[in-house]
């Protein structure tokens, strides 16, 4: 009987995808919200405009998605992430140098979206679902626990480096922080566990290193055409991006609305950094929740309360009320990422998860873009937040609904 190994090297994978996620999610989300309103100023850009770069940003990763996530399956997540590391730290280092729209455009919008979409979920959480089936939930939970830590270590830090050496110093720092740390988790990444005489889960291995077969009979993998052809794609696709529509444009215009207010910086930054904590919390507490209930009232249950937590803010204007929006939003908004990941690949398998979810990422990309460019333009017209995080929050109460509605494909599982 072979034995089970003294390491399972799935959780290395994890460890890897989690600062994959934090430096990808951190930089291209997290970052430029903070960078927002000085960046703004001192540009001479209207919010409007400077919000359309994250259009072009969610337009180019919708272009390299289905490129990218193939090339994943076939050749593994190493060459991606350390192209993606390159490219975010150099569209930092463009930005940091920006004069004018146009530079903004290119390290953002381009050099920058190059980077995240490889350093993305397309590498990260397809990988991970390829080490684990029985704990996949957990594993997920945890190797997207990265997205939200990216709103609790980088907020402060920005502000201050901001406040204190002005806003192009700090794009330099972040750059540098990233070649680091990138590189690091690049060098510990692998493509899947048969590759080194292992089996999901870190269940003993029946067959040698490299062998092309796996005695688990737990799991049917679906192609990329095959998920394509089945209703439960599609309601997931519907779901998860009129979500995704509210989830970026609040990612963006949250910083500002709060220093509109008049609060201080400082004070924004905390609240910022307080709603990324309770994030980092519930992902793996609903790791757990999704061990014993169904994936998709999972999804449901995070965008309804993402719903609950804007329709808190928008309908009151007290501190409390923001805080109030902080708990909720942060406890149920905070786990969607995850299981979003969870669905696609507990719906469709491991095997093809990289086409699977590059198959169904110019959708995704096109919402998220579309979030934070209307935001800015509600913004514009109004001269306020007021009208635009309504809209977010109706867009989150219509994906929970859909979420609902998105049962498994029959073939997903094996009895």
């Amino acid at each position: 009987m072979p034995k089970r190994p003294a390491l399972f090297y799935g959780w290395v994978v994890v460890a890897s995808a989690f600062v994959s996620h934090l430096l990808s999610y951190g930089t291209l989300t997290v970052a430029f919200g903070v960078f927002f309103p000085f960046m703004a100023e001192a540009l001479g850009m209207s919010r409007g405009v400077l919000a359309s770069a994250t259009a072009v940003a969610r337009l180019m990763s919708a272009a390299i998605g289905p490129v990218l996530g193939p090339l994943v399956d076939r050749r593994g997540p190493r060459p991606f992430m350390g192209l993606g590391v390159v490219s975010l730290a150099g569209g930092a280092l463009v930005l940091a140098l920006a004069e004018g729209p146009w530079q903004v455009f290119l390290g953002y919008g381009v050099v920058m979206a190059l980077g995240s979409v490889a350093l993305g979920e397309l590498t990260a959480d397809s990988t991970v679902a390829r080490w684990f089936v029985r704990y996949r939930s957990r594993a997920l939970a945890f190797a997207t626990m990265g997205l939200s830590s990216a709103g609790i270590v980088i907020p402060l830090p920005l502000a201050f480096l901001i406040t204190r050496f002005g806003w192009r110093q700090a794009w330099i720092a972040l750059a540098v922080a990233v070649l680091v740390l990138g590189l690091a988790a690049t060098a510990v990444m692998r493509r899947r566990p048969e590759d080194y005489g292992q089996a999901p889960d870190g269940d003993a291995a029946r067959f040698p290193a490299g062998s092309a077969r796996l005695d688990s009979g737990r799991e049917v993998s679906l192609t990329a055409r095959q998920a394509a052809r089945t209703a439960s794609f599609w309601l997931l696709v519907v779901s998860t991006n009129l979500a995704g529509l509210a989830l970026f444009g609040i990612n963006l215009h949250l910083f500002s609305y709060i220093t509109d207010r008049g609060l201080a910086t400082g004070i924004a930054a905390g609240v910022v950094t307080y709603l990324y904590v309770l994030h980092t919390v519930a992902k793996p507490v609903w790791g757990l929740i999704a061990e014993r209930v169904h994936v998709r009232y999972c999804l449901a249950a995070c965008y309804a309360g993402g719903a609950l937590g804007v329709g808190l803010l928008v309908l009151s204007s007290s501190v409390l009320a923001l805080l109030a929006f902080a708990t909720v939003y942060g406890l149920t908004r905070g786990a969607q990422s995850f299981v979003t990941s969870l669905a696609w690949s507990d719906y469709f398998g491991r095997d093809a998860q990289g086409a699977i979810r590059g198959l169904a990422s110019p959708f995704r990309f096109v919402a998220s873009a579309a979030g934070p460019v209307l935001g800015g333009v509600l913004y514009d017209v109004t001269g306020g937040y007021g009208l635009a995080f309504a809209v977010f929050a109706a867009l989150f109460a219509a994906g929970g609904a859909m979420a609902v509605a998105a049962t498994p494909p029959r073939t997903a599982r094996v009895p």
